[in-house]
């Protein structure tokens, strides 16, 4: 009984064979299963094999619906590829339609520049910038070899970018105005004669204030560079947002919006003067920024 038990699991199925071989030989003896014998063999056999035929089309049936899972996930996986190849295709036609137009924008705006100025424009790209949110320093594809140098004027469709602080064979670094270290002087475009200095807070904005304490300001209105120093006079800076009258420090403060999107900036253009002298320009671009809207 002990030996029975420690090889139960392999008895019962030997047991069930040699009741099937007695019962096929009996049921040969009979001729056929519609005897009593082949009828019950037939039963037996049924009840042994019925499970092990279920079993077999179960497994049958998960190995089919696994390999129809891995191809209907593999046609997925080459379907949303290809979106994303089309939706990458879509999004580079409509920067490059975007680069054009504004490319075509900044050719218009340099339409300022006579044939007899010393400034020779070369556009170019922003490939890199700092880690802010802002275009305060970022780098360009334009370097020394397309005529890039320090101090060379940075502008885009809009007006007044920045300088270059660095020139590489194929790259420049630039400063925005808006960068904290960085100050410019204007003239208001309406009255050249009101002048003042504006300085970046690196955060897209520019503060400042005028040199006349009782300067007749107003918001809206637009302010040019004022070719008193290293940007050419005409170049749009901005409009002013607000007016702040400090009386005790006898000043009027001002606060601009530039006129430049400083987050959205790609197509610029680096103007080469060729013999370093620092000329006005005509103020064709600050007109044209003075028809738009504040």
């Amino acid at each position: 009984m002990r030996w029975f038990r420690e090889h139960v699991r392999l008895v019962i199925p030997l047991t069930l064979i040699l009741v099937l071989i007695i019962l096929s030989g009996i049921s040969y003896a009979w001729k056929g299963d519609a005897s009593p014998p082949g009828r019950l063999i037939h039963s037996l056999g049924t009840f042994v094999t019925e499970p092990v035929s279920k079993s077999t089309s179960a497994v049958s049936a998960m190995l089919k619906g696994i390999f129809q899972f891995k191809k209907v996930a593999a046609e997925n996986e080459r379907l949303r590829q290809e979106n994303a190849d089309l939706q990458a295709q879509l999004t580079k036609n409509q920067l490059d339609q975007a680069d054009l137009d504004e490319l075509k924008r900044l050719t218009k705006a340099l339409s300022f520049h006579s044939a007899n100025s010393v400034y020779k424009p070369v556009t170019g790209e922003v490939v890199a910038m700092d880690s802010s949110l802002w275009f305060r320093i970022f780098t360009i594809n334009i370097g020394s070899k397309q005529g890039s140098a320090e101090n060379s004027v940075v502008v885009n469709a809009d007006g007044l970018v920045g300088r270059v602080v660095k020139a590489g064979s194929n790259w420049s670094k630039v400063v925005s105005i808006i960068d904290e270290n960085t100050e410019v002087s204007f003239r208001v475009y309406r009255d050249p004669e009101l002048v003042g200095v504006l300085k970046g807070d690196g955060k897209g904005r520019l503060t400042g204030y005028m040199l006349d304490a009782d300067a007749e300001i107003t918001k809206g209105d637009l302010l040019i560079a004022s070719g008193l120093e290293l940007y050419p006079r005409g170049l749009p800076i901005g409009k002013i947002s607000c007016v702040i009258r400090d009386d005790d420090a006898l000043l009027q403060k001002i606060e601009v919006k530039p006129a430049v999107n400083f987050k959205k900036l790609r197509i610029i253009a680096v103007l080469d003067s060729a013999d370093g002298q620092d000329p006005a320009v005509e103020d064709s671009m600050a007109g044209a920024a003075e028809g738009e809207s504040p």
